[in-house]
């Protein structure tokens, strides 16, 4: 199994986030990619938390009954992880070549992650082989082991054949370069926003210059209007997407509004905090737009309040801007609203054998 950069062609992208599944496939056609399947199951509450699968029956039923719906049994997946059992640092390292790099990485991993180097899975990629002055840039990343291992049985007990572990961020970045044409002078952060958490990463200069896990995300909003309204979970989610007939009382819309905006400027302070970092370590960070992906990441409240805060445009991204979608296989409007949940299962569909990005 090939661990965080590895690939084969046409592997099926799983993405097991806290509060859906998401399967995606892709073929190669003569100008790009092409949607070969695609669909979304949604989990119960508490299913996954920070990361950590709880509920082992219900992610592997739900996994299950895609996998039926596309007939994809048996078939190669990319899977992905993030959140604190993921370590993810770029190193300055004397020049060395890839073998020398894979024998000396575990020396290097030990000095910077927090657990037993026993326990973890590490991989590195080279990002610049001559960074100057006898040196080299490197990506490092330390998964912990159990937690690989978790996601890896939940998809082999669903039917599938992992053959890849990614970082959620790397098949973020993965999908936005092959979507959207990324300005090699330009500063660009990308943005992650699920329901447990946020995942940013940092594009300067065309190559990864930062990432950061932030560990609140729209279940923050839901929690808030469950407890305010003394609503069910599944009430509160209709009422933040405002799928619940009852906002058509404005008392009540505005109340959801304002928690909303509440929620919305907490998450923002704290991808702030993470991005203020990063400007103040760097040289030449002035990030000049943000893009979001994730199923919290459509909300109005959210984006209003990151260009407010950081004073640059923000755009959702189309996981699906480059990529042929079949009109007679896929109801196109559907596909659309479905959109922002699926940019980390296009992105590990687009893994395949010798992809070092």
């Amino acid at each position: 199994m090939g661990f965080l950069f590895g690939g084969r062609s046409s592997v099926v992208g799983l993405d097991i986030g806290s509060s859906a599944v998401k399967l995606v496939r892709l073929t190669r056609v003569k100008d790009g990619w092409a949607l070969a399947a695609f669909s979304l199951g949604q989990l119960p509450p508490d299913a996954i938390v920070e990361g950590r699968i709880m509920n082992f029956t219900a992610v592997i039923e739900r996994i299950r009954d895609l996998v039926r719906e596309l007939r994809l049994g048996g078939a190669e997946a990319a899977i992905a992880i993030s959140g604190s059992s993921v370590i993810i640092k770029r190193l300055s390292l004397p020049e060395m070549t890839r073998a020398e790099l894979d024998e000396s990485i575990m020396w290097e991993a030990e000095q910077y992650i927090p657990f037993d180097i026993k326990d973890v899975n590490v991989d590195a990629q080279i990002l610049n082989p001559r960074a100057g002055q006898g040196q080299m840039d490197v990506l490092m990343v330390a998964a912990k082991k159990d937690v690989v291992s978790e996601y890896v049985s939940v998809a082999v007990e669903a039917g599938l054949k992992p053959v890849v572990v990614d970082v959620a961020i790397f098949a973020v970045l993965n999908m936005f370069a092959t979507n959207y044409t990324v300005p090699g002078d330009q500063t660009l952060a990308c943005l992650n926003v699920g329901a447990s958490s946020i995942n940013v990463g940092v594009l300067s200069g065309g190559t990864l210059a930062f990432t950061r896990d932030i560990a609140i995300g729209g279940s923050a909003l839901t929690t808030e209007i469950q407890k305010h309204f003394n609503v069910s979970y599944e009430e509160a989610e209709a009422f933040k997407t405002g799928a619940e007939s009852s906002l058509s009382s404005s008392t009540i819309a505005r109340e959801v509004a304002r928690i909303s905006d509440r929620v919305c400027e907490q998450m923002v302070t704290e991808v702030q905090r993470s991005l203020d970092f990063f400007i103040a370590t760097s040289v030449k960070a002035d990030i000049k737009r943000m893009y979001l992906t994730g199923g919290s990441a459509q909300l109005p409240a959210l984006i209003r309040a990151l260009e407010r805060r950081m004073e640059v445009p923000v755009e959702l991204v189309n996981p699906f801007g480059n990529i042929a979608v079949d009109a007679r296989r896929f109801d196109i409007d559907l596909l659309q609203r479905a959109a922002p949940v699926a940019g980390v299962a296009v992105g590990l569909a687009l893994r395949r054998f010798g992809d070092n990005a």
